[in-house]
């Protein structure tokens, strides 16, 4: 009897193993399909080329903001990626997708502002491939453009910029790192305006939210967008659509050249709380001398009593 016993364990036993390993081979293959299909769909729709070996993707479980497990999602990541050398950014977010992305049809992906239908769309050279084109710039985001803002640009001294200057002068009047503070960076292109103050007007078209590198300093455009219109965004997206008219190799894209082309001017937000606004007008005008405003902005976001409660406000 113990002999069967254990005969059955060590068949058991086989079987688990047989069974998760074979569960191991079957998600490793769908995680390089997935890559496939990321590479391809890039390939097809923009005439762009991922260097694959330099990629993997892993299938992961994304808990979703109401806490249910949504289905497996395969995330993006990239075997190399630069240390910033400041603590004030670090990445948090994730590129994932549920579905393959060659698969996308036009209503797949969010949608880039709140106020646009999917049929305001529809017209708009690049930004009527809606979940396509929304997946390349997080990519370019995450992978490409963010990593050469902040570990090259901003400390670029050839073309005015030197962060290292900018982040003494940050510590010497108590601005550290803070881990509660969100410092990540929006993956989506944006157009509006970068206001003095937060208020109810101007939320709809502020770029002030987070640290947002794909961004086009345009009024009349963010004007728009808040209303659903379009013809301001056709303009950009005719520009996105002739850079990635001819064949380019994502990890040789010159990234300051592709912000040039395409009127990108990132924004990298501050945040210093409740700092007394005399303190933040001081660290503005000694941090002035140390970067290119034509290239970036640098942002301080503080918190003023109006007397009535407290006013969000920004300087530059």
């Amino acid at each position: 009897m113990k002999k069967k016993i254990k005969m059955l364990l060590v068949i058991l036993s086989l079987l688990c193993l047989y069974s998760c390993k074979n569960s191991e081979e079957k998600t490793k293959e769908r995680e390089e399909k997935m890559l496939d299909d990321y590479v391809e769909m890039l390939k097809n729709e923009f005439n762009l080329t991922l260097d694959k070996w330099e990629y993997y993707v892993k299938e992961e479980h994304i808990v979703g903001g109401n806490l249910i497990k949504n289905p497996e999602s395969y995330v993006l990541y990239k075997y190399d990626v630069p240390k910033y050398k400041s603590e004030f950014f670090y990445d948090r977010d994730l590129i994932h997708v549920e579905s393959p992305p060659t698969k996308f049809v036009f209503r797949d992906g969010s949608i880039l502002y709140y106020s646009l239908r999917y049929e305001n769309l529809e017209n708009v050279p690049f930004f009527n491939k809606t979940g396509k084109s929304n997946l390349l710039f997080e990519i370019i985001d995450k992978y490409g453009l963010r990593p050469y803002l902040w570990s090259q640009l901003i400390y670029d001294k050839s073309k005015g910029n030197d962060f290292e200057k900018i982040e003494s002068i940050l510590k010497k009047h108590g601005i550290e790192y803070d881990k509660k503070q969100d410092m990540r960076s929006s993956g989506k292109w944006a157009c509006g305006i970068i206001p003095k103050e937060w208020d109810s007007e101007t939320s709809k078209k502020s770029l002030t939210r987070k640290n947002i590198t794909l961004t086009v300093i345009d009024e009349e455009c963010g004007n728009e967008v808040a209303e659903g219109k379009v013809e301001r965004m056709k303009i950009y997206g005719k520009k996105f659509e002739e850079y990635f008219s001819r064949p380019r190799k994502f990890e040789e894209i010159d990234w300051y050249e592709f912000m040039k082309y395409n009127d990108i001017h990132p924004i990298i937000v501050i945040n210093l709380a409740d700092s007394p606004e005399e303190k933040v007008k001081k660290i503005v005008k000694e941090i002035r001398p140390y970067y290119n405003h034509k290239d970036f902005t640098i942002i301080f976001s503080y918190y003023i009593d109006n007397g009535k409660g407290y006013t969000n406000k920004y300087l530059w």
